[in-house]
């Protein structure tokens, strides 16, 4: 995919206080004028609230946007930003965001903080940590793409989800032949 120029960061999800809306909003205000670029993705209970505190802030709200628009948002940006407040299962949107060799920037909660690798696939800040967020945001990100790439191709494509699906499968199956015939022993 064709990066094009980067420019800035980006936040893509629902705009919802569990989301870490407000926390990422803070770290743009805390920034102040020096703050680059935030493009706001989503929808939710707080977009009203964020329009009106993006006002006088280096924030651009989009609302809903289209997949393929989506990628090509994520891909010219410096990061993705998973600001949650919540023990996530597996955000989709860094695997987009690594799909598209874009490193992230996540709070330390959840998955989210365990699939991020500070300083190769992105960084980490506090949960709820405003200040902490800001001051990740003001680190390079423009080495970690091909790590990111990297990361994306050894463990997150399709194909390599399906193997390692298959290898899962292999190992409960010979666990269960293990079972059953150390149940078969006891029976005896």
């Amino acid at each position: 995919m064709l990066r094009g120029e980067i420019m800035g960061f980006i936040y893509v999800g629902r705009l919802d206080e569990l989301k870490g809306v407000k926390v990422l909003f803070e770290a743009w205000r805390i920034m102040g004028a020096d703050a680059p670029l935030l493009t706001v993705c989503g929808k939710g209970d707080l977009e009203e609230w964020c329009g009106r505190q993006a006002q006088g802030l280096n924030i651009e709200m989009k609302g809903y946007v289209e997949r393929e628009e989506l990628k090509r948002l994520i891909s010219q940006s410096d990061a993705l930003i998973l600001p949650t407040l919540l023990y996530e299962g597996f955000p989709m949107t860094l695997t987009e965001a690594f799909s598209c060799g874009t490193p992230v920037i996540c709070s330390d909660l959840g998955n989210a903080g365990s699939l991020v690798e500070e300083g190769v696939t992105g960084r980490k800040f506090t949960s709820g940590d405003a200040r902490a967020l800001a001051e990740a945001v003001r680190k390079p990100y423009g080495m970690m793409r091909e790590n990111v790439s990297r990361v994306y191709h050894e463990k997150y494509t399709p194909d390599m989800n399906y193997r390692r699906l298959e290898e899962i499968y292999l190992e409960v199956e010979n666990a269960n032949r293990s079972f059953g015939s150390q149940r078969r022993k006891f029976r005896k």
